[in-house]
């Protein structure tokens, strides 16, 4: 290429076809400027714009600068390799104009939106909680009437909400009742005022939703559906107009481009005395166009019956442009393009499905916004409210709730804490009067009595502080979305890193920080019951967090691959930290009951929280670049961060409800279980071979697939995406099986079955297609074993190893979990520079499907013995 003389005018004539083109050069593979339209010396290209070069498939692609937007064009020698290329500068002024006028429309709506369904939100929980806030007035006159008998019709008003009424019946006439007695030792009662929350001691509880709680979020929660996906639908469509609109220009700038380029082309020959009708290889350079440019649809010469022509010409005049071809002076001719709205709307097809999935991320954090809110606002404050009232209805007024606001839920809390704050001070009032009074051992000894009957004390009654599944539920939503937005180009990112680790296997490079982050949660999850018991839920969650801030800032500023081992192995030991100190929050607090039912809430929202981040992480990498998404991170969990010290109490863990001892003893143990051939059947051949599929599929190979296969990162998110959402569906399904087909050993059996037949397919047949099919059926199989998994390993440790103790089996069975994962990635690394990704995705298969016909063999043989 150095040796084309006329390289330069061939430039400067490139650029004058367009007046926005800012500079044309002439690059070698390697980025080196070999001609520019630029006078003297030009810098290198950067390093994106000869990845992109390099990596193009079709031969035409696009990069971009801080300050500048890249159009190239590869040249390619006969066997088809980039021998260098063309590329063309415009300056970013335009687009970034452009853009920030759709932000502040946008703002613009956004606004008039809040505001709208504001007002309509506001009327409308109105009119629906009309009813419950009607008769939750009429309990609270029920209890201004609290020092006589109830009325009859006080009783009749409130049968909304028997159990409540009746309970606070019950409350009335223990009140009544303790009242009475403290007479007989005290004549006058001290004012009603309600104690000093500060001073007062407080007693934690963890409390799940009661059925008058429901009752109020089924009312609201259908109204809160149609509100969040309202107003979602209505941004998202004022987006489409917005982007619609930024199109239009744009379309008819390439048409005039388009027109120009051949305008100039064919006048050229004209001028240099070729006929217009014997225009020598003007079919070829027509068919040329159409094929570099696919926009459009029909371009065709028209000095009166069409002289050549290329495609179909439509009868409408929409998207028709026309260039006049002129010999001195005259008109002889007209180009006449035309442009296919079909291959448009094929652009906007990709635009949309990234509308789509920020809609759903909308609507999965709006959800979990919604159900905090209702919980802190409404169902959480009544729970509290019926939890001291059934107290009270067994006589029992040792405690209290906390000074709350001027609604009628607040209102209501205070007229029953008031209760215990009188009869306490009824309470110390005898005291005082006992101890002051004649024969003082005899009447403190009744005193006694009557204290421990109704549960009353001289030092006031016990503030109860209410923990709930909510008070975790949206941090750890937002916590899990921030540590998967990189997922879907991390493998990318890690892969143009700097590698100074020149004696390893690139393949194996790329997997290692994925491996130091899965080493930093298997050597960091055993340290978080002791942490907590030192240090709290609280603590520990944020200092977990701070541990992911500081490394998705380091990500951010990471300049070679040591730099990213480095913070993503903080990241794991962050991640671990933060999210089993929710988990154990969670398990402690709640009564025992419910722990099954709450523990899957809470991989409810972790999942949703993994699934909207890899979907959104992949938009933001396209629309702001890879490292601002680090700081996205970063900033999503300070957020997180922020709710857990609002809503999380700082206290130290070792509470719990059961007041059974925990058994904390470690074990060294690790090898025992691998005695029995069942337990070795279920980790090799389901639990290692689909961790493997989790951690080096999903996680590690199937970026770098769909990467080679021209797939963009929204491309790849969405995918990973597919995966979360049939490991949810999976997960959901496995507990719908009819009894008699939900054999543990038969649903893992099916589901290794199924991961490794997609895997093979995709392996067999690469493409965009069997990835997402690929990814689809690996999700849906990891969700159907899931539950089988826990309860193969659960059985083995309650029976045939129970003599080693639950904690030795499920800590063996951890450590081959990681393991597994990080022995495969550095096995897949390594061969991927021999057999290619398809090749490693196949042989990922092979060890699924392998792994499950082992594990059928020595399940049988086991059985049979």
């Amino acid at each position: 290429m150095s040796m084309m003389r006329n390289a330069t005018e061939l430039l400067l004539r490139a650029q004058k076809t367009d007046p926005l083109i800012k500079a044309v050069h002439l690059i070698n593979p390697s980025g080196i400027v070999v001609d520019s339209t630029l006078p003297g010396d030009v810098k290198p290209m950067p390093r994106e714009i000869v990845r992109a070069l390099v990596d193009s498939v079709d031969g035409r692609w696009t990069a971009e600068t801080d300050t500048d937007l890249i159009s190239g064009y590869s040249i390619l020698d006969e066997g088809g390799s980039p021998v260098g290329g063309v590329v063309a500068s415009y300056p970013r002024n335009e687009l970034e104009a452009r853009s920030w006028a759709i932000r502040q429309r946008m703002l613009l709506v956004s606004v008039i939106l809040l505001v709208l369904f504001s007002v309509v939100s506001y009327l409308a929980l109105g009119v629906r909680m009309r009813g419950p806030i009607s008769e939750l007035r009429r309990i609270e006159k029920q209890l201004d009437s609290s020092d006589e008998q109830v009325p009859a019709e006080a009783s009749a008003a409130t049968v909304s909400f028997p159990v409540f009424s009746e309970m606070l019946d019950r409350a009335s006439f223990a009140y009544r009742s303790a009242v009475s007695e403290l007479a007989k030792f005290a004549s006058a009662a001290p004012d009603a005022l309600p104690g000093n929350d500060a001073t007062a001691s407080v007693r934690f509880v963890g409390i799940d939703e009661t059925d008058l709680a429901r009752n109020i979020a089924r009312r609201l929660m259908p109204l809160v559906a149609a509100m969040v996906f309202g107003s979602a639908l209505a941004l998202a469509y004022v987006a489409y107009l917005g982007i619609d609109e930024s199109f239009s220009p744009e379309i008819a700038k390439r048409t005039e481009l388009i027109g120009t380029v051949a305008n100039a082309n064919i006048q050229r020959a004209l001028e240099a005395g070729v006929p217009l009708e014997q225009l020598v290889g003007g079919q070829d350079y027509f068919q040329d166009l159409t094929q570099n440019l696919p926009e459009i649809s029909y371009l065709g010469i028209l000095p009166g019956k069409p002289i050549l022509e290329i495609g179909r010409k439509r009868s409408a005049a929409d998207g028709v442009s026309e260039f006049p071809l002129l010999l001195d002076g005259e008109t002889i001719g007209t180009i006449v393009t035309e442009t296919d709205p079909l291959y448009f709307a094929a652009q906007f097809r990709d635009i949309l499905l990234d509308l789509s999935v920020v809609l759903l991320v909308i609507v999965l954090f709006a959800y979990e916004l919604v159900v905090v809110m209702m919980a802190s606002s409404v169902t959480l404050p009544i729970d509290g409210l019926q939890h001291v009232a059934g107290l009270q209805a067994a006589s029992d007024f040792s405690k209290r709730l906390a000074t709350s606001g001027m609604n009628v839920i607040g209102r209501l809390a205070n007229r029953i804490s008031e209760r215990a704050v009188r009869l306490d001070g009824m309470f110390a009032e005898a005291w005082r009067s006992a101890m002051a009074g004649q024969n003082p051992e005899e009447r403190t000894r009744l005193l006694e009595s009557l204290g421990q009957r109704f549960g009353l004390r001289t030092s006031g009654a016990e503030v109860l502080r209410f923990c709930s599944l909510s008070d975790v539920r949206l941090p750890l939503f937002l916590f899990a979305m921030a540590d998967e937005l990189p997922l879907s180009f991390f493998s990318l990112y890690a892969r143009d890193a700097d590698n100074p680790i020149t004696w390893i296997s690139p393949g194996i490079v790329i997997g290692l920080p994925l491996a130091a982050y899965l080493l930093a949660t298997l050597f960091g999850a055993p340290l978080v019951r002791p942490l907590e018991r030192r240090f709290g839920y609280r603590n520990l969650f944020l200092a977990g967090a701070g541990m992911c801030m500081f490394a998705n800032v380091g990500l951010f500023a990471a300049g070679n691959i040591v730099h990213l081992i480095a913070c993503l192995a903080l990241n794991g030991l962050g991640f671990v930290l933060a999210s089993l100190s929710c988990q154990d929050y969670v398990l402690d607090m709640l009564p025992p009951t419910v722990r099954s039912r709450s523990i899957g809430l809470i991989r409810t929202a972790m999942f949703s929280g993994v699934f909207a981040g890899t979907a959104l992480g992949g938009i933001i990498a396209d629309r702001m670049g890879q490292r601002a998404v680090f700081i996205v991170c970063a900033a999503v969990t300070a957020v997180s961060s922020a709710l857990i010290w609002h809503y999380v109490p700082q206290f130290r863990a070792g509470i719990g409800q059961t007041g059974e001892q925990e058994d904390t003893r470690l074990s060294f143990n690790l090898l025992a279980p691998m005695r029995s051939a069942r337990f070795v059947a279920v980790a090799f051949g389901i639990i290692v071979p689909l961790e493997i599929v989790d951690h080096v599929f999903v996680s590690y190979l199937l970026s770098l697939q769909m990467d080679a296969l021209g797939s963009s990162a929204a491309g790849i998110g969405r995918a990973m995406m597919c995966f979360f959402l049939m490991l949810i569906i999976g997960g959901a399904a496995q507990d719908k099986v009819p009894q008699r087909y939900s054999n543990p050993t038969l649903v893992a059996f099916a589901s290794s079955v199924v991961s490794g037949a997609v895997l093979l397919v995709a392996a067999a047949f690469p493409s965009s297609a069997s990835m997402f099919l690929a990814a689809a059926g690996t999700g849906l199989g990891l969700g159907l074993s899931g539950g089988p998994q826990a309860v193969l390993v659960m059985d083995l440790a309650e029976g045939r190893l129970s003599h080693l103790g639950s904690s030795v089996v499920l800590g063996t069975t951890r450590l081959l979990e990681r393991g597994g994962a990080v022995a495969g990635l550095v096995l897949t690394g390594l061969l991927t520079g021999y057999i290619g990704y398809s090749g490693a995705v196949g042989m990922i298969g092979c060890l699924v499907l392998f792994g499950a016909v082992a594990f059928a063999l020595l399940q049988t043989v086991g059985k049979n013995r």
